[in-house]
Parts: C-alpha cells; sequence; structure tokens
C-alpha cells in the first residue's frame, strides 16, 4: 500500500513540473511574441511616440509656388515671414517678454503674460506671420521660438482680384486659381526638431533635428499683364463715368483658348483681403465672367446670322422690311427703333440691330436646326474653364420652346449666357475652330516643366464662305465709308448689346440694363476676342454703342499702342473725327435732331418728354461724320 502510494506522489509531481514546464515555455513564448510584435509590428510606431516625448517639433511651412502670366512676370509670390512659438518652461523673465510681446505684435498684455507663463503646454503659438525683423527682436529673449513661414504677396494688389484668388492665413488657397491649383501650388512643409527632457524643457547641448520643406510648382499662366492692365483702366473709366453697379470684360486668344486678360470690378487689394467682412468677400471675390448668366440681347444674333447663312437661308444682298414691330403666335415683338427701319438688307439689319429682321432669320432656320446650331457653339454648357463655379448659361429646354420664344432668341432674348461663353462663341464663329478656354500654360518646377497645355482643337461645322461673311460684316458693323476706323489704322470687327435685366420674379427691372461690346482683331482673321460689359450704368445712356462700345476702342488702341503692333492701313492713321458736339441739352427734341441731322450725326433718344435733358457725348467732343448720338428726354 505504501509503494502504491508513494507511486502516486511521484507521479503527481511529475505531471506538477511538467505542468510548471509548459507553463514556463508558454510565458516565454509569449514574452517573445510581444518583444516580436514590439520590435517588428509596432516598433516603428513607438519610435515615433518616443521622439515625440523627446523631441518638440515646429512645423517650417514650404514657399508656395509662383503664379506668372505668360513672359514670366510675377503675378503671385511669396515672402519669408515667421511664426513666433513661446516655450514657458525655458522663459527665465516672463515680464520683459510679455511686454515686448505686447508691444511688437500689438497683443493685450494680460494675454501675453497668460501665455508666456503656461506650463501645461510644451509650447504656445503667438503669432504668424510676423515680419523678420520684428521676428529676430523676440528671438533673442529666452523661451522664444520662431517656425520659417511664408506670406502670399501680390506685386499688382487689385490687378486680376478674381482671376488670381486668394489664401487663407496659413497659405491654403481659397479662390481663384490659388484655389483650382491649391495642390500643385502648396508644397510640403518640414519640420524643425529640438530634443527636450521629461519635463519638455530643451537640453543643454542637444542634437537638432532639420526636415526641410519642399517648394510647391511654379504656375505658369496664359494671362498679359500688360492686356490686363489696359483692360482694367478701361472697364475702371466706364465704372465711373457710367455709375455702374459693376463692370467686367476678357481678351480671349481665338487662336489658342488662351485667357489674356480678365476682369471684375469693384475688387479688392490682394494683400489686404477684407475678412472681417465676408458678404463683401464673397461679392468681390466672385469672377462675374463665368459664374453670372445675362441676356446677351444684339450680341447674340450673330449666332442667328451664321446659321441661316450657312443654311444657305439669306444672303447679304436680301432686302427685309422693319415695320417696327411684329407679331409671333398673337404676340408683338417690338424693334429697339419704335418707328422700325424699313427696307434694310441684310449687312444694314446686322448693323442696326434690327430685331424683327431677326426674328425672320430664326423662324426660317426652325427650333430642330436653331438648337443644333445652339449645341455647335456651346450654348447651355460649361466652356470647361480652369475656374471654380462656371455656369452653364441657361438655355430652354427644347420641348418647352414655343414659336414666340424661338423668335425671341434669335435676336438674344428668353436665353441667358456668360461673358466667357459669348467670348468663345465668337472665336469659334469667327475662326471655324472649336478650342477650350482655360488660363493655365504650364506647371513647373525649379528647373523642370512638368505640365504644359497643349491646344486642342477640331473644326466646326461651318463653310468658309460663312466664316467670311460673318468677318466681313462685324468690321463693317464697326467701320463705314463716313467713318472708316474704328481705330484709325486697323482691322477691328465688332457688335454691340442692350439688354434688360429681370427681377427676381421674372418681371423686367424698369430702368436696367446690361450694356455690351464684343470686339475682333485682326477682322478677316480674329486673334485676339473682347468683351465689355457694363452692369446697370445709371448716368443717362445704357445703350452698348454709347456705353461698351468706347471701352473697345480704347482698350485696342492701347494694345496696338503697347504691343508695338504695326496697323494694317497707314493712309487711316490721320483720320481724325471732325464735327465738334454741339449743346443741345434744354432744347426741344425737334430741334435737338435737326441740328444734329444738319451737322451729319445720328441722334437716338429714350423718353417721352418733348425736351432733351441729357447729352451723350458732352458737348465739345470730337465726332466722325454720322457717329450717333444718345438723348434723354424728359
Amino acid at each position: 500500500m505504501k509503494k502504491l502510494k508513494d507511486f502516486y506522489n511521484i507521479y503527481s509531481l511529475q505531471k506538477r513540473f511538467l505542468a510548471c514546464i509548459l507553463i514556463i515555455i508558454f510565458v516565454f513564448f509569449a514574452l517573445l511574441a510581444r518583444v516580436f510584435y514590439l520590435q517588428i509590428i509596432d516598433g516603428k510606431k513607438l519610435q515615433v511616440l518616443a521622439k515625440e516625448q523627446w523631441l518638440r517639433d515646429l512645423p517650417l511651412s514650404s514657399k508656395r509656388g509662383e503664379i506668372l502670366d505668360s513672359s514670366g512676370v510675377s503675378l503671385a509670390s511669396t515672402v519669408t515671414t515667421y511664426d513666433v512659438y513661446v516655450r514657458a518652461r525655458n522663459v527665465t523673465n516672463p515680464t520683459l517678454l510679455a511686454s515686448e510681446i505686447s508691444s511688437l505684435l500689438d497683443i493685450d498684455y494680460a494675454k501675453a503674460y497668460s501665455k508666456v507663463t503656461n506650463k501645461g503646454y510644451s509650447e504656445v503659438l503667438i503669432k504668424m506671420q510676423v515680419d523678420e525683423h520684428i521676428a529676430l527682436q523676440l528671438a533673442k529673449i529666452d523661451g522664444v521660438y520662431l517656425s520659417q513661414n511664408v506670406k502670399r504677396y501680390y506685386p499688382y494688389s487689385s490687378l486680376l482680384t478674381q482671376v488670381l484668388g486668394y489664401c487663407t492665413i496659413d497659405n491654403i488657397g481659397q479662390s481663384g486659381l490659388e484655389a483650382y491649383y491649391d495642390k500643385y501650388l502648396k508644397g510640403v512643409d518640414g519640420k524643425s526638431l529640438t530634443q527636450t527632457n521629461a519635463q519638455g524643457k530643451e537640453i543643454d547641448n542637444s542634437i537638432s533635428y532639420y526636415i526641410p520643406s519642399i517648394p510647391g510648382l511654379n504656375l505658369t499662366t496664359t494671362l498679359d499683364v500688360q492686356m490686363q492692365i489696359i483692360l482694367e483702366q478701361a472697364l475702371n473709366k466706364a465704372y465711373v463715368e457710367h455709375k455702374a453697379k459693376s463692370v467686367s470684360g476678357l481678351i480671349l486668344n481665338a487662336k489658342t483658348g488662351g485667357i489674356m486678360a480678365m476682369s471684375c470690378l469693384p475688387s479688392f487689394d490682394l494683400n489686404a483681403v477684407p475678412r472681417n467682412d465676408i458678404g463683401l468677400l464673397q461679392e468681390k471675390s466672385k469672377n462675374t465672367t463665368v459664374v453670372d448668366v445675362y441676356e446677351p440681347g444684339s450680341t447674340f444674333k450673330l449666332i442667328t446670322l451664321a446659321a441661316a447663312l450657312n443654311e444657305g437661308l439669306t444672303n447679304v444682298n436680301e432686302h427685309f422690311y422693319c415695320a417696327g414691330r411684329t407679331t409671333v403666335d398673337g404676340e408683338t415683338i417690338k424693334c429697339w427703333k419704335s418707328g422700325g427701319h424699313g427696307s434694310l438688307t441684310l449687312v444694314e439689319a446686322f448693323k442696326n440691330s434690327c430685331n424683327c429682321v431677326f426674328v425672320n432669320l430664326a423662324l426660317r432656320i426652325g427650333l430642330e436646326k436653331y438648337y443644333q446650331y445652339l449645341n455647335l457653339f456651346g450654348l447651355g454648357q460649361k466652356t470647361g474653364v480652369d475656374i471654380y463655379s462656371e455656369s452653364s448659361g441657361i438655355l430652354m429646354p427644347k420641348e418647352s420652346v414655343r414659336t414666340v420664344d424661338l423668335a425671341r432668341i434669335g435676336f438674344g432674348h428668353a436665353i441667358a449666357v456668360t461673358q466667357l461663353q459669348m467670348a468663345n462663341v465668337y472665336a469659334k464663329i469667327t475662326t471655324g475652330v472649336d478650342l477650350s478656354p482655360h488660363i493655365i500654360q504650364s506647371l513647373n518646377s525649379e528647373n523642370k516643366t512638368l505640365y504644359l497645355n497643349q491646344t486642342n482643337s477640331s473644326p466646326l461645322n461651318l463653310k468658309q464662305e460663312t466664316i467670311s461673311t460673318i468677318n466681313e460684316m462685324l468690321f463693317n458693323n464697326v467701320n463705314s465709308e463716313l467713318k472708316p476706323t474704328f481705330v484709325a489704322g486697323y482691322e477691328v470687327g465688332g457688335k454691340t448689346g442692350t439688354a434688360q435685366k429681370y427681377d427676381e420674379t421674372g418681371k423686367i427691372a424698369v430702368g436696367k440694363y446690361v450694356s455690351s461690346f464684343i470686339g475682333t482683331y485682326p477682322a478677316q482673321n480674329p486673334e485676339l476676342i473682347l468683351i465689355a460689359c457694363v452692369n446697370e450704368p445709371s448716368n443717362g445712356a445704357y445703350y452698348g454703342g454709347v456705353v461698351a462700345k468706347p471701352i473697345g476702342q480704347e482698350v485696342f488702341s492701347k494694345i496696338f499702342e503697347t504691343k508695338a503692333i504695326s496697323p494694317q492701313d497707314e493712309t487711316m492713321l490721320d483720320f481724325k473725327p471732325t464735327i465738334e458736339m454741339p449743346n443741345v441739352e434744354g432744347l426741344s427734341l425737334a430741334e435737338a435732331c435737326a441740328q444734329l441731322k444738319q451737322l451729319g450725326l445720328n441722334a437716338i433718344f429714350d423718353g417721352e418728354g418733348d425736351y432733351v435733358l441729357m447729352q451723350l457725348p458732352a458737348a465739345g467732343s470730337m465726332l466722325y461724320l454720322g457717329e450717333i448720338v444718345f438723348l434723354i428726354t424728359n
């Protein structure tokens, strides 16, 4: 019995020993697995956490890429600034430091003192984008640390406000090209690392680490700063002279699709962004040339003309009759000239912007065919330009269009477009080529071009005869035997437009108009397309020929001068206006018209009164024979 008992004891001891061995082996492998996990699988993460405990880092902002015009002129650049930090554990004289911060950085002393004595944080940001000379003064004081930053700088201040856009204080693009190409412009930030002890205090003679930032790419655009200055000066002149709500315009290269100038006024200085007034900032940041839509009026007649000519439904010698009004679907459509134009040719109808003739042409073309041309020219579609929030315009669904609607579309009503769309349509019709409007030309690093925009073009289904006729009619529209040159010696074509605006209810807003002009150069083979719009002129005149056309004359003449473009006809350089505008204000309308007619001037008038209250141009202005004078009656 004793031997049996001893056997069981030995067996039990062996079991316990084996169990212990197994437990030890299990623990060993568990520890080994844990070490493997910590060292191999989670090692890098733990190393980062360890470094974060022993290293304090300050960001080094990357240099934002420049925005350049087509010739390399800087439109947006960066300047070096510094972000000021304080590490309270390293501050030896908090009173002095708080006083200096308050004085140099215009920060409340109590707020500054609370920051420089707050040891609950390893470092506290005091202020971003501090000028270098101020930052270096603060850096002499114990506990102050600087982090290199950059600040956006716009050499031309308010030039190209809506096109370039602006950035946040930490250099993130918020609008315009700054936002559209932000991921290419912003670069990659770096870091400056310093060793500290467990309390977060910098270790004497410690090693500092520096991870350099990577600069952003430079953006070269199709913009031309000289043309931009010329355009903005002309628009601003019209803005002031006509007391307009706003003015805007652009210059498009008809051969490449590149936008050479684009402006919206009023605007603001990009170096002093009005961030404290969000409503004003949003309003003045909007690029109205691509965002807002308007009823184009007579400039749209070019589309109807092109379709009718291309389909062989009319020709330059056809005669029409305008009685001042026409009836479609029982509704009366008036011509802008209440007495009518009488008998006139197609060329004269286009030159005089006769609504009745273009109603006739639209109805001849018919709904199906007309909409094919609208689609061909890109109406109701976005152009695809590299600008945010582009509108597609407003084009009625074909199935909803009544005959009277088609008639109104024929002369530029019952349809809404953007200015870029209209400039693009003129480029398409006058060249016969379909191009995509754009601003980007290339993206470049310091020594290498990483992206180059290739001009993609395709021919439109337009006959060369149609294109040539259109260009000739645009030239004749602003030139004649009486006034043979729009800009002395240069072949410029163009068309004006005047359209009423509508209120929120869809009713006509009385007294509110959009006056526009679209010009082409050279007239027979256009390279430049200019559009200028004056929104709600309120100084009496509102017709496009009086309000917007002078913008075109000024812009083209200054471009020719600035770019040293030789005239096509030097014999016309000495052609000067010879008629001095008389003062007819206060005269009866009949007396004024008779006096102007005797001088060889043509009068158009607005109002139902019998006496002239205002005239444009002003008395003393020199005019060409046959020019139009605008009279406002009481």
